[in-house]
């Protein structure tokens, strides 16, 4: 059983955590207790059920754990049950008992192995002690594939047909997400702790348009996409061969950046660059007047902040062009992808409907490349190094396709283990799912391995070596009761937490002092 201690012993809490009789939305649980005065050594015993004595207590007893402090993390078996726990310590000759506590961890849909399961294609060694986030299913995973945590969405969070998307660890030990048009920052027990500002600071209306990437920076504050929207003139060509200008609604995106009070401090639009350089700006692929809508829905869908170096990378999928940003000043100083005549850089066609452009500690650029103007073609993993001025271009260094092997054989042996099923289809081949468009994320870890995660569609995700050995592997999938199957489950965005001390700090920030 998992067992996580922290290594200073000198921290003592004034009570018990779990509170007594409450109920939480996790089985990786954080115990704490008062400390005893020359006490190195106690027990936590942990019995399933509600046991009101000691009989009950000791007949039902499943776990024991060990800690030299007044405090421990550890995994109880399951959601959806309750729990009796206790602790005890040896001095002067006896064991001394504390009262018997108890709490309940609560099921829901997101952690139902009925209902949702991470099903593993290939098991951890490297990284077994890593936990992942999947907005898929709104739960945090071991790498076992066993859910150890969820997101309630109840009261504000309630999701009204809205998407859990981004779900990440924040350098403050709390969780980040957007959830529909609003961005919310929670700690373990699901208790927003902060929500975006929704005024209309940066926009022409009274909506911020959140989408795509909300991120808390080290400097506690918050940087988001937001959506300006604006009319934009075309010139189309009709049927028989005249021309006439229409105008079309067109989404330009924001990089907002906002204090702990969310008042802004920071912004830069994507409208302003693009009309800025209208000559360029007519000959790129940004703008076409013979497409009937035009092409200027650019469609940002990340960006990253490299805090060190202060730029900011803001991806455009549908003209597959990344621009980098110079913090605070706002002016671009690099263009990378299909536009052409930008000041910086510029490069032919190395990715296309590109997602989750970040950098890596050597300040290379990595991209997660859907591929998509290739229909069939496979997403890639692409990095770069950065031109060493305005005459040079990118140049990449490595590349991974991504393979799915594993998920069709993983359909197949789903379909032999259903024989007789006349409702259980073949395992589908990856040609049947078409052109990959949408979603992806990558992380570049500190030993060079890469997490990824492929959004649509399916719910893979992967970690992969230098040597491009995959380490570990895995499916979010849901049951279909209608269809007797496990479908894929659309996972826009995987994160990864390598280091568990960041889950076990996560856990201790919500618990009261």
């Amino acid at each position: 059983m998992l067992l996580l201690q922290l290594a200073i012993s000198s921290v003592a809490f004034a009570q018990v955590f779990p509170a007594e009789n409450s109920s939480v939305n996790y089985r990786l649980v954080g115990f704490s207790f008062p400390a005893e005065k020359g006490i190195t050594e106690y027990s936590i015993e942990i019995a399933i059920g509600n046991c009101t004595n000691d009989a009950a207590f000791g007949k039902n007893k499943r776990q024991t754990l060990h800690t030299a402090t007044s405090r421990v993390v550890a995994e109880v078996p399951f959601f959806g049950r309750e729990y009796t726990w206790r602790t005890s310590y040896y001095s002067k000759g006896k064991t001394h008992f504390s009262r018997l506590h108890h709490f309940s961890s609560i099921i829901s849909g997101e952690v139902d192995s009925a209902v949702t399961r991470l099903s593993i294609l290939k098991g951890a060694e490297k990284y077994k002690d890593a936990y992942v986030f999947a907005d898929g299913s709104n739960a945090l995973y071991n790498m076992s594939g066993k859910p150890v945590w969820y997101l309630p969405l109840t009261g504000k969070l309630a999701p009204k047909k809205n998407k859990v998307m981004d779900l990440k660890l924040t350098p403050q030990g709390t969780i980040t997400f957007l959830l529909g048009q609003n961005i919310y920052e929670v700690n373990y027990n699901g208790d927003i702790l902060w929500e975006g500002p929704d005024n209309g600071k940066t926009t022409r209306d009274s909506n911020a348009h959140y989408h795509h990437e909300f991120t808390r920076l080290h400097n506690g504050h918050y940087m988001v996409l937001g959506n300006d929207f604006v009319k934009m003139p075309h010139a189309v060509t009709t049927d028989n061969g005249n021309a006439k200008k229409t105008d079309s609604i067109a989404a330009f995106g924001t990089v907002v950046e906002y204090d702990e009070k969310g008042s802004v401090v920071w912004s830069w639009k994507a409208l302003d660059f693009f009309r800025q350089v209208p000559a360029q700006y007519q000959a790129s692929d940004l703008y076409d007047p013979k497409a009937p809508q035009g092409t200027d829905d650019v469609h940002e869908n990340a960006f990253y902040f490299d805090e060190a170096e202060r730029v900011v990378y803001v991806s455009f999928k549908n003209i597959s062009s990344i621009l980098k940003v110079k913090y605070p000043e706002g002016n671009v100083v690099a263009a990378y992808g299909k536009l052409s005549g930008f000041a910086g850089a510029n490069t032919a066609r190395l990715f296309c409907g590109q997602h989750s452009c970040k950098t890596t500690a050597d300040g290379k650029l990595c991209l997660f490349n859907n591929n998509s103007c290739n229909k069939g073609a496979l997403p890639q993993i692409l990095f770069f190094d950065q031109p060493a001025n305005s005459h040079d271009t990118l140049k990449m260094v490595w590349q991974y396709t991504c393979t799915f092997d594993d998920v069709i054989a993983h359909k197949q042996e789903e379909a032999r283990s259903v024989k007789g099923d006349t409702n259980y289809p073949a395992a589908e081949s990856l040609a049947s799912y078409g052109t990959f468009s949408k979603g992806g994320n990558l992380i570049s870890l500190p030993d060079s391995s890469v997490f990824a995660s492929i959004c649509g569609p399916y719910g893979k995700m992967f970690l992969i070596s230098p040597d491009k050995k995959i380490l570990w592997s895995a499916l979010l999938e849901t049951w279909n009761p209608y269809d007797r199957k496990w479908d894929d489950l659309i996972n826009y965005k995987a994160n990864i937490v390598a280091d568990p001390k960041d889950i076990e700090r996560l856990i201790w920030n919500a618990v009261p002092k």
